[in-house]
């Protein structure tokens, strides 16, 4: 497969269908981690492989490997060639962040469960394992590009609590800075204050 031919494919086709949920970030995700040079990324929430492909395609070139979180068992299929820079493990994700010991990815990528309650303690969890050399992304970040999707959102659903944007709100702008993509309802690129050592 040519997989600079599938990302730009999958970048340009609209289609909820074919796994490509987060289409206008499909590059973005690959070009990101090319440029940080992940080594070791760390997705959580797979669902259809919209994130998942493009960040595999990105650890093939670069020698790296790609673990995946989701709670729920994944529809995304992985290429054969793939497989080596994959590994997938079903548990929810606050659990297995609780488990990491120390910063050893390059690349977070956050977009399982919506709500501000879930996403702040990932986030909290996060602060604890990361650098300023890690970078950590975050999906659908604008509120009312969501059908219900507001700051007072609070059915006790996937978005309770104002979802992914009421976290981000909420951090240290002391410790934190950020970018926010306004396509396909944000992608958030975040990461601590204070030097990168350059690779």
């Amino acid at each position: 497969m040519n997989y600079l031919q599938e990302l730009l494919n999958r970048t340009l086709i609209k289609n909820f269908d074919a796994g490509t949920n987060n289409f206008e970030h499909v590059l973005t995700f690959f070009s990101i981690a090319l440029q940080i040079r992940a080594k070791n990324i760390l997705e959580l929430g797979v669902r259809e492989g919209g994130s998942t492909f493009p960040f595999l395609v990105a650890s093939k070139e670069l020698g790296g490997h790609t673990t995946s979180i989701d709670i729920n068992t994944p529809i995304f299929y992985c290429p054969d060639d793939l497989r080596p820079y994959w590994t997938f493990i079903q548990t929810d994700a606050i659990t297995y962040l609780q488990s990491i010991t120390e910063p050893n990815y390059d690349l977070i990528y956050v977009d399982d469960w919506h709500s501000a309650l879930q996403v702040r303690t990932e986030l909290e969890i996060i602060d604890k394992i990361s650098t300023p050399e890690t970078l950590i992304l975050l999906h659908d970040t604008m509120p009312n590009s969501v059908p219900n999707y507001t700051l007072t959102f609070n059915m006790g659903d996937e978005w309770a609590g104002g979802g992914p944007y009421k976290a981000l709100l909420e951090l240290d702008m002391d410790k934190w800075e950020y970018a926010t993509i306004p396509v396909n309802h944000g992608l958030t690129i975040l990461r601590k204050k204070g030097e990168v050592k350059i690779k």
